[in-house]
Formats: C-alpha cells, sequence, structure tokens
C-alpha cells in the first residue's frame, strides 16, 4: 500500500506538490496535469529520489524516510532519466540481470523481448538506438521483475504504432495481477483504458480524484473543468 500523509515537497521554482493525502492500494492511478503541475515530484516523492519538507511518504508500511525504506519491489520506467549511453545492450541486459538475481526476471525478459521484437543480445551502443528501441527496452526492465508496484511515466512515448498495440495488451495483462500501477500520461485516452481512479494535479496539489473505474466522472471533462482550453482562431 502507497500513502501520502499531508506531504508537502515544493522548490525554489515554485514547482512540486503540496498538501498531498491520498491511500493507493493494489489499483491503477493515473496521474494527469500540465507540465510542472507536479507529476514528477509525486513519482519522485515515492520513489525516496527527494524527501517531503513535510508529511510522510510510505510504501508497506515503510516511510521514505526510514533507513530501510526499499523500492526494490517497483519497477519503473522514466520519462525523462537515460539509461547508459555508452554500455551495449547486452552490457546493460547482463548488469540489471545481476542486480535482479532472479530466474523469474530471466524468463520474463525473454519473453517480453520477444513480444516487443527487441534484441536483448544487440552489441549496440544504447546512445545509438532509436527512442522507440530505448523505450522498448525500459518497459522489458521495468515489467519483467517480480515487482509489487510499478511506475509508467509517459511510457508510450516514442513507440510505434505496432509496440503501442502490444504494450497495450501487456497492460491489459498487468491489471489483472495484484499490482499497484502509478500511470502518469499527456494522453487522457491511455489513462482511461488502463486506470481505475485519475488524479488531476493542478497548481502542485490533488484537485480532483476521478473514479474511471465505475464511470461516475468522466476524466477528460473533469479535467477540462479545472483547466481553460482557449480556442483557436482563423490563421
Amino acid at each position: 500500500m502507497i500513502e501520502f500523509k499531508n506531504v508537502d515537497k515544493m522548490f525554489a521554482s515554485n514547482k512540486g506538490l503540496k498538501d498531498v493525502n491520498i491511500i493507493i492500494n493494489k489499483e491503477q492511478i493515473g496521474l494527469v496535469g500540465p507540465n510542472g503541475a507536479g507529476k514528477t515530484t509525486f513519482i519522485e516523492l515515492l520513489l525516496g529520489f527527494h524527501l517531503p519538507k513535510k508529511g510522510e511518504v510510505i510504501i508497506n508500511g515503510v516511510k521514505s524516510t526510514d533507513k530501510n525504506f526499499d523500492i526494490s519491489k517497483v519497477g519503473y520506467i522514466s520519462a525523462n532519466l537515460d539509461i547508459p549511453k555508452k554500455l551495449s545492450v547486452v552490457e546493460y541486459v547482463g548488469y540489471i540481470k545481476e542486480l535482479e538475481n532472479s530466474e523469474k526476471f530471466n524468463t520474463n525478459i525473454e519473453m517480453f523481448a520477444k513480444v516487443l521484437a527487441f534484441d536483448l543480445n544487440d552489441s549496440s551502443l544504447i546512445g545509438s538506438l532509436s527512442s522507440g528501441m530505448v523505450q522498448k527496452l525500459k518497459i522489458i526492465l521495468a515489467i519483467s521483475g517480480d515487482k509489487d508496484i510499478l511506475i509508467f511515466d509517459e511510457p508510450t512515448r516514442g513507440l510505434d504504432p505496432i509496440a503501442v498495440e502490444l504494450f497495450e495488451k501487456i497492460m491489459e495483462k498487468l491489471k489483472e495481477k495484484d499490482l499497484t500501477i502509478i500511470y502518469c500520461s499527456h494522453i487522457l485516452e491511455e489513462v482511461e483504458k488502463f486506470c481505475d481512479r485519475g488524479l488531476i494535479i493542478k497548481n502542485n496539489t490533488i484537485v480532483k480524484d476521478v473514479n474511471i473505474k465505475e464511470h461516475k466522472s468522466n476524466l477528460r471533462e473533469s479535467f477540462k473543468s479545472f483547466y481553460e482550453f482557449t480556442e483557436i482562431g482563423d490563421f
């Protein structure tokens, strides 16, 4: 279970999060909001990359400020954090296999690589790959481990239409498992498709918790109610 208790983490640039209270337990949660709203801060607090200035971030009963805070059961696809460009694919995959040290990971990585048509034995440098191929590698590594929590930050960025469709099928399978999934995307249709709830973030705080699973609220309409859309004139 994930819990944010009265969490504040603001930066000098007036970016971050404030007054966040949320409980997430074995469900799929979508984070939506424009650039700079606070989505990335939410994820980085959850991963322990930042500590809250106020309040507590707790995963399975352990605070992010505790010495035994452990994110080894968290799989993460970052929209911004690049993987080492000067390593070859096969070198990096071997490194991650050593870190995971799991037969299940070794089995899953081969399966997902086959599904996404990705060569794990490629000797090419990661820096020479297209953005779409790098994204495939990130996805494969994130979902192959035995994780309780998966965090997807713009996971379909750079993927071609075939890979997007395959990723959607993978998401359908993941939703059947007893997992917590945090899904961050600017594409509202993806959030509506993959998530039970949608958290709308504005001005560094959660302004709406939308029940997508029960269809009691429409995510797009709720989003538009908090953000103004300027009409485009003739040009």
